[in-house]
């Protein structure tokens, strides 16, 4: 009779219970990374390299500017700065036919003495009319691989 009370200890059902609940949250929060793994992120598949010059009326814009391509479905985007000549290189850019939005500020009203006072500050660019800020105005058919896209944009 004295072994009955080894194995009842041996063999606790709370700590059983205990265990398979610790066994449970592993398996669960396996599972729940499995699935954000599989679901998240993206990959450079289905992806493009795009680059040209944005230019207003023919004159680079405000350093600074930017530019924006989204993808078909709005889910996606890619961007980059326009540089002071006016050419910008997207990576990533979504594939397809893209909504393309140029954003860019105000040039710096530096002239005169001022400028001669400033030899680092740029006094050139023009104004990207805000039209341009708006999905729609612009777009790109962004074909897998490399493409070449210039924009010459009006006031």
């Amino acid at each position: 009779m004295s072994s009955a009370p080894t194995l009842r200890r041996s063999f606790d059902p709370p700590a059983a219970n205990h265990l398979w609940r610790g066994v449970r949250f592993a398996l669960g929060l396996l599972s729940m990374t499995v699935v954000l793994v599989g679901c998240g992120g993206t990959s450079a598949v289905g992806k493009a390299t795009v680059k040209g010059k944005v230019l207003v009326s023919g004159q680079p814009p405000v350093s600074g500017s930017s530019i924006q391509f989204v993808a078909p479905d709005g889910k996606e985007t890619s961007s980059a700065i326009i540089g002071d000549d006016g050419g910008y290189v997207i990576t990533n850019a979504p594939i397809g036919e893209c909504k393309v939005t140029v954003k860019g500020g105000t040039p710096p009203a530096v002239t005169g003495a001022a400028a001669k006072d400033m030899p680092g500050m740029k006094s050139g660019g023009v104004a990207v009319p805000a039209k341009y800020a708006q999905p729609g105005q612009l777009t790109c058919n962004v074909k897998k691989g490399n493409n070449t896209q210039d924009f010459d944009l009006t006031p």
